[in-house]
């Protein structure tokens, strides 16, 4: 079969029936999903096999990652590289994305998702539905931008960090790796590594454990 048509989804999830949707508007025919829960094999999500775990799939072959959580998806990225996987970014067409904007391999933008002029998104990013990137913003690597979520221009985004859904993010904010901001926070000021952040104007910080 050739690998311009297959593509292997790691995830048979929720969100991994989302990545398979966009796919399949990207173009590809012939999807098959891959879970390392062994009760989900020889079922199917939204009529795609589940065929096994990732040890199934051959070197070289069309993967993406169908898992929301960020390190799990940021270990997967240094697995398809050594087993010189694919990863193709997947984006949905009623996205919109600056020509002047660089996406990294594995990343996925759903629905009505913007990333405008400049932008700089790492590997293995989730981009979610209608979340708002702005000029010159710069996201590491699985990083999670969730539904709803705005970016404003100039903003920073550290490794492995979260933005939860419809959070807010003034120009020129630093947020460090591996932190979260929660639902509906408002961010004024620049936010450390390995913290969980919530809240409006005075946000309140915690290790994330």
């Amino acid at each position: 079969m050739d690998h311009q048509d297959q593509l292997y989804i790691l995830g048979a999830s929720g969100h991994g029936a989302v990545v398979a949707e966009i796919a399949a508007a990207f173009g590809y025919q012939n999807i098959v999903f891959c879970d390392d829960d062994p009760t989900k094999n020889g079922k199917t999500v939204l009529g795609y096999p589940v065929i096994g775990d990732g040890d199934v799939i051959p070197g070289g072959s069309h993967v993406a990652i169908g898992i929301g959580s960020n390190p799990i998806r940021q270990r997967l990225l240094g697995t398809a590289s050594e087993k010189n996987w694919i990863l193709p970014v997947l984006i949905h067409p009623s996205a919109v994305i600056s020509a002047s904007a660089t996406l990294g391999l594995g990343t996925v933008a759903m629905a009505n998702a913007v990333v405008n002029a400049r932008a700089k998104i790492g590997a293995g990013c989730i981009l979610n539905t209608s979340c708002s990137i702005d000029h010159d913003c710069e996201l590491g690597d699985a990083v999670h931008i969730a539904p709803g979520a705005r970016l404003s221009g100039n903003v920073t985004v550290g490794n492995l960090s979260m933005l939860g859904t419809g959070s807010s993010v003034i120009q020129g904010i630093t947020i460090g790796s591996n932190s979260i901001v929660g639902v509906g926070s408002v961010v004024v000021r620049d936010i450390a590594d390995n913290v969980v952040a919530h809240g409006n104007t005075n946000l309140v910080t915690k290790p994330n454990e």
